[in-house]
């Protein structure tokens, strides 16, 4: 009975966290590596190619490689082989089955997760105050094949300002939207749409977030609870419903066994 109550709470939460893309999109491959173009001297920014793929590596594992109900792990690349200076001066351009990006002017469209030190300040980087961007660029139907990363390289860039521990705090950040999560309304979360460079673990909001693109398994009711607030518009009414009736029927099947066993049990010792 104490589980029956437990999935009508879990169906009742509202969870906070939105996904980058309009199609709920996720990488297929669990195993996702991480590459920094040759080519990002990253002169503003103070920071080396090695050195920013090396603080991307401690990052996930600071953050997103933590979370044991998420069955996404992300690796280690290594340094991408590039002259293309559109990494460095492109603009962010993610493509969908709306839109089509300019290749002459764009970001070039990558596997995985790529970061490159960019100084477009017209289309990515209006302001000194953004540290970073990214974006799933390449989707095949609801799946991610390749997601950009770009760090401010801009002559106000604020990136070389900041301390090892903040810089894997913003890295973590803009892979969790290379990922597919989006911004979350909450706070505390890693995936807040500021102040990211101050946090220091997940928040429930950004578990629940990896969670729910990337589950590891099934856990009693948990996954089957909650109302999912995306970006986009969906059906939360229904969500709930679907989430209120599995609440209810798993609670009274546990009740039922519940009473069953406990009867088996006295009868067995009624005749011991």
């Amino acid at each position: 009975m104490k589980l029956f109550i437990l999935c009508l709470l879990v169906s009742s939460q509202a969870w906070a966290f939105r996904l980058s893309t309009n199609i709920n999109a996720t990488f297929a491959d669990k195993n996702v590596k991480i590459f920094v173009t040759s080519n990002s001297t990253c002169t503003q920014a103070g920071i080396s190619p090695a050195e920013l793929l090396e603080i991307a590596v401690d990052g996930v594992n600071k953050f997103w490689n933590t979370v044991p109900t998420s069955s996404l792990r992300l690796e280690r690349g290594g340094i991408l082989n590039t002259t293309n200076p559109l990494f460095l001066t492109g603009i962010l351009c993610a493509s969908d089955s709306e839109s089509t990006c300019d290749v002459t002017t764009s970001v070039p469209a990558v596997t995985d997760i790529v970061i490159a030190c960019n100084n477009n300040t017209t289309d990515n980087f209006p302001s000194a105050s953004y540290l970073g961007l990214s974006a799933p660029t390449v989707l095949s139907g609801s799946k991610i094949k390749g997601s950009i990363i770009l760090i401010n390289d801009s002559a106000a860039s604020a990136f070389s300002k900041l301390s090892r521990s903040e810089m894997e705090s913003v890295l973590a950040h803009e892979i969790g939207h290379a990922i597919g999560i989006g911004h979350s309304n909450k706070n505390e979360a890693l995936m807040y749409y500021k102040n990211s460079d101050k946090m220091h673990r997940l928040a429930q909001d950004d578990i629940d977030a990896i969670s729910y693109l990337y589950p590891n398994k099934l856990d009693g009711c948990g996954l089957f609870g909650g109302i999912i607030n995306f970006n986009q518009k969906n059906k939360n009414g229904n969500n709930f419903i679907l989430s209120l009736i599995f609440g209810l029927s798993l609670g009274l099947l546990l009740n039922f066994a519940t009473k069953h066993i406990t009867r088996h049990v006295k009868t067995d010792r009624q005749l011991s």
